[in-house]
């Protein structure tokens, strides 16, 4: 069963990463986050609902995405979005060793600032937190989690329980994140538009990371 609400119990034990966002925001304010792209016709799909709600976003891009998608990648800049680290090739930190992680930061880093831009921070992919990560890479760049998680990447998830839990869950200074990817698309494209829309009608403000 999916958990769309990070566990309290995660954010005791690692502290120092960034569960929600604790920016002194006056407004209601939440923050989109989408992973795994750019990718051609989704991340378009994406943007253009970002566009019809005036809301801001951050996409934590995979390096050779945006190497293969320069338009698109810059296509987020130019309609006010930032983007973040998510490696060069989406790479599980338990599954190679601590300089070929650092190795797939840095190359991703490089990607991101060929754009004429700053990373904002990183985030693990698959939400995979290992000693280097947590130690090491954390003095580098801000590591931004999520306080929901829409579980879009499941196909097996029900777009009706995610819309339920992201109108129980999502608050003041929540981190959302969806994914601009082929695998998400079939339930990214039902979910999106009434998130947004509701959080619109509850006069949240979309902004940055």
């Amino acid at each position: 069963m999916l958990i769309n609400e990070i566990s309290k119990i995660l954010k005791y034990i690692f502290p120092k990463l960034m569960w929600k966002n604790n920016k002194l925001e006056i407004e209601k304010t939440i923050y989109l986050t989408f992973d795994d792209g750019p990718t051609p016709e989704i991340t378009n799909y994406v943007l253009d609902l970002l566009t019809k709600y005036n809301a801001k976003a951050t996409f934590f891009c995979i390096g050779n995405n945006i190497k293969s998608n320069r338009e698109l990648a810059q296509q987020i800049l130019k309609n006010g979005h930032k983007i973040g680290n998510h490696t060069m090739n989406h790479v599980n930190c338990w599954h190679v060793n601590a300089n070929e992680f650092f190795n797939e930061y840095q190359l991703c880093e490089n990607e991101i600032n060929s754009l004429g831009t700053n990373s904002v921070g990183f985030r693990p992919p698959y939400g995979r937190i290992n000693r280097f990560v947590y130690r090491k890479l954390i003095h580098y760049t801000p590591i931004y989690m999520w306080s929901f998680i829409s579980g879009d990447y499941n196909r097996k998830n029900n777009p009706n329980t995610i819309l339920k839990s992201a109108k129980k869950n999502i608050r003041h200074g929540s981190i959302l994140i969806f994914h601009d990817s082929k695998k998400a698309f079939p339930i990214l494209s039902i979910i999106l538009e009434p998130i947004l829309e509701y959080c619109s009608q509850n006069n949240f403000q979309f902004k940055t990371l």
